[in-house]
């Protein structure tokens, strides 16, 4: 027995070999299978989440972009607003300079007629009053008017800017708080 079992060594060795590599490559095939598994699971919950991702993005893309277009239009509008100021305050300005302009014309006219009164008694004999006084006076009236007159209006233009500034400020640290909080409104 002990020949015929050395002569049917290599077959028996080969038997076993034949079997350890199968079992072995049913191993492989299984743990290939497994694998293969795996990875179209893997691959499945990429896409979700590729899915998800791309959906989020596309919302927060139009909250922005709802955020950006009410920003925008509260600056026009804040701009055409400050424009109206603006035009308001020019308005003013011009009514200004014409009331100026009428009081300079009727303090001209007193002094002309200051002047001719006062030529008059000096022609007749009378003391002749010292105009320049009065000259002077009028001199000044017109300076602080014309200074007052700018004054106001650069008051006004800046009151208006600034406002205009705050309100644009406002309505960008809105949209900024909106846009942190998610917001659309």
């Amino acid at each position: 027995m002990l020949t015929t079992l050395r002569a049917n060594v290599w077959k028996y060795t080969a038997i076993a070999l034949g079997l350890g590599l199968g079992f072995g490559l049913l191993m492989q095939t299984l743990r290939l299978a497994e694998a293969q598994l795996e990875t179209a699971h893997t691959q499945t919950t990429l896409q979700t989440e590729r899915t998800a991702a791309a959906l989020s993005a596309l919302k927060t893309s139009e909250r922005y972009r709802k955020l950006g277009d009410k920003h925008r239009d509260e600056i026009a509008k804040n701009d055409t607003e400050a424009q109206a100021a603006l035009a308001v305050a020019d308005d003013g300005r011009a009514r200004a300079l014409d009331a100026r302009n009428r009081m300079q014309r009727d303090l001209a006219d007193y002094l002309t007629q200051h002047r001719t009164a006062a030529q008059a008694r000096a022609a007749a004999g009378q003391c002749a009053p010292d105009t320049a006084p009065a000259e002077l006076l009028a001199d000044l009236q017109r300076r602080a008017d014309d200074r007052a007159g700018e004054l106001a209006h650069v008051a006004d233009t800046a009151r208006t800017r600034g406002l205009a500034c705050e309100r644009a400020y406002d309505s960008a640290r809105a949209m900024t708080e909106a846009a942190q909080s998610g917001k659309t409104e």
